[in-house]
């Protein structure tokens, strides 16, 4: 197992997982969010995988805040049915929560993250914010302080 910055490359794996965990959500719209970390957007998102055997089983997204930079908005915690319950996605949230405390540039204070499996986040520390986010999420949050 590796833990990476995604490439170019991972796109059409990334989908994929999408794809099979998201059915609602639209395609074009995914994609463009993807693509985003390559574009020269002056503040674009970041995304990390989870290689295991070559292949992309999870990945995760982060961006700073527009309205805050100390704040960083987590997205796209998605792992391949495949591989759910292996540690993977759990792996790549610690590494996220350790890499943002270590950069501390500029000083992230808080994480956010919307999820509709809140008992998975509150594991590593996130605690609700709101519970009707958006439909069916809740917004959850971490200090990093």
């Amino acid at each position: 197992m590796k833990i990476r910055k995604a490439t170019k490359k991972d796109i059409s794996q990334m989908m994929e997982i999408i794809k099979l965990n998201n059915s609602w959500y639209s395609l074009d719209l995914a994609l463009k969010e993807i693509k985003e970390m390559f574009s020269k957007a002056l503040i674009k998102p970041t995304y990390f995988v989870v290689e295991d055997k070559g292949k992309v089983v999870a990945f995760n997204g982060f961006i700073h805040s527009w309205a805050d930079n100390m704040v960083v908005d987590l997205f796209w915690a998605n792992t391949h049915p495949e591989h759910t319950k292996k540690g993977f996605q759990s792996k790549l949230i610690k590494y996220l929560i350790k890499k943002l405390k270590k950069e501390r540039n500029p000083k992230v204070k808080m994480m956010m993250f919307s999820t509709r499996i809140p008992e998975f986040f509150k594991k590593f520390g996130f605690e609700v914010i709101t519970p009707k986010y958006d439909k069916d999420y809740v917004l959850m949050g971490k200090s990093l302080r």
